[in-house]
């Protein structure tokens, strides 16, 4: 199809070079002749290439992570400017709801089903986002409608790419086969980016030579950790309301979707000495795990805090998403911009020494040559005696550029306004590096707000680009507590 349009498009493109160049009298058959009956969309320029119109394959993950992977390789290896829209809901949706390979581990799908023989799906799931981004040119996004930021903004840079393939592969939950009520699409969509199940990121060819360049995993709330955290709302023995932040892994997910129920196991008393939370409990050896019983807390039907224990599949699962997390981390260059962290620290611990040092050794010069000048001016001195100046050379390097102070910080948001907080979720889901979600009480009741990361401007370099998008997320605050 795309062929097609372009070869009709073809002819159109090669009247308008060739009126130009007769207006401009430069027309020569010998010379351009040969060119232009040879025309292609290999030829276009990128202008003449966006009056094509867009050719785009819309398929689930059963067409194009299993069934069409073959021929969407083929696609993405021709360089040719097609766009691949995937609808990620991680089974086969259409057909009954049997596995793919974009399901997760422990999974339980028709064709992986949980019960004696087995624990649901065993095998890793397929990255389909990472296979294209190394195929040579591909613009890729993984995304998910529940960032509205995030997908709009990268939808449209997927529509404008030109240089090649584009991808775009969207998780997309599906109620019946996840286990989900039909108004919980967008709340678990976001729980799945959160929970590193599916992480979003952006790979674009044009952001520069290394891989470090092109990834990007905007969107991605504590990208330099393993984990983000969320808070549980209980009772405690006094019926009061309590809080407590615990990570957010996906066993946390997984806890929430009817799919993945029989993974889990509630604990009794008698288990507490050996219960560890399952993001601990991955760390340990084989021989450490099994004096172990992995879990995750819980609230019951009472509000009353509890331990889940979950199943080897589940913690296979954790293990392996921390894994596909760390990935993409590397290939954003997360570990250089860590290593550079670790060195900056270093070095101002290295130049506070010095300084400290300077100092030291002028107090020093200070005390000898007021002991001198006492010893010149007493009666014990000899005459004639001289005080030898001391001149003490300022080796105070320049002060180099380090992140702002709290005081020089360039957006505002005032503890006592996160009352009016009204939850937009504009400033953490478009700005997470500076801002994130937490939960406080109020009048008995738990609220879910926004606020600045405490220290963050003091860990981190303003730059141009980071201070536009902090502009517009005060000027998109709908309770204006942005200052």
């Amino acid at each position: 199809m795309f062929e097609g349009l372009a070869a009709q498009l073809a002819d159109d493109i090669r009247a308008l070079r060739l009126a130009r160049l007769e207006l401009a009298d430069q027309y020569r058959p010998e010379r351009h002749d040969a060119a232009l009956r040879y025309l292609s969309w290999a030829d276009f320029t990128p202008d003449e290439l966006a009056l094509l119109p867009t050719v785009m394959t819309l398929g689930g993950d059963g067409a194009t992570y299993d069934i069409g992977f073959g021929a969407l390789s083929r696609i993405l290896a021709s360089g040719t400017p097609l766009k691949v829209v995937v609808l990620n809901t991680g089974v086969y949706s259409n057909t009954g709801g049997q596995a793919s390979t974009s399901s997760f581990i422990g999974q339980d799908a028709d064709l992986a089903r949980i019960g004696k023989a087995q624990e649901g799906k065993h095998e890793a799931r397929k990255e389909l986002g990472l296979i294209a981004s190394f195929h040579p040119g591909v613009f890729v996004c993984s995304t998910c409608a529940a960032l509205p930021g995030h997908f709009l903004k990268n939808t449209l840079a997927c529509l404008r790419y030109d240089r090649g393939p584009a991808v775009l592969d969207i998780y997309t939950p599906c109620q019946s086969e996840h286990g989900i009520t039909d108004a919980a699409a967008a709340r678990h969509g976001r729980l799945a980016v959160e929970s590193r199940m599916n992480p979003v990121f952006v790979h674009d060819p044009r952001r520069g030579p290394s891989l470090h360049d092109r990834f990007s995993l905007e969107g991605n709330p504590d990208g330099d950790k393993d984990w983000t955290v969320t808070t549980l709302e209980y009772l405690d023995d006094d019926g009061a309301l309590q809080l407590l932040s615990v990570p957010l892994t996906p066993a946390a997910f997984a806890l929430e979707e009817n799919r993945f129920r029989k993974q889990f196991h509630r604990l009794d008393g008698a288990d507490d000495a050996r219960a560890m939370p399952v993001e601990a409990f991955i760390d340990l050896s084989p021989s450490e795990r099994a004096e172990r019983l992995p879990f995750v807390y819980s609230v019951d039907a009472e509000r009353h805090l509890v331990k889940l224990g979950v199943s080897p599949a589940l913690v296979e699962l954790v293990e392996e998403r921390r894994g596909n997390w760390r990935l993409l981390q590397y290939l954003a260059g997360r570990h250089v911009e860590k290593m550079a962290a670790e060195q900056n620290s270093a070095l101002s611990a290295l130049k506070a020494q010095y300084q400290a040092s300077l100092r030291q050794r002028d107090d020093a010069m200070d005390d000898i040559a007021r002991a001198m000048s006492r010893l010149a001016t007493s009666s014990q001195a000899p005459a004639g005696a001289a005080i030898i100046p001391v001149n003490v050379v300022d080796e105070s390097p320049a002060a180099d550029a380090s992140p702002v102070g709290p005081d020089e910080a360039p957006v505002t948001l005032s503890p006592a306004d996160g009352e009016k907080c009204t939850n937009c979720k504009t400033c953490y889901q478009d700005v997470p590096e500076i801002f994130e979600r937490t939960r406080i009480v109020i009048n008995g009741e738990s609220r879910e707000i926004a606020h600045i990361i405490p220290g963050v401007f003091e860990r981190i370099t303003i730059t141009p680009e980071l201070k536009r998008r902090l502009q517009r997320v005060a000027a998109n605050c709908d309770a204006e507590i942005i200052q």
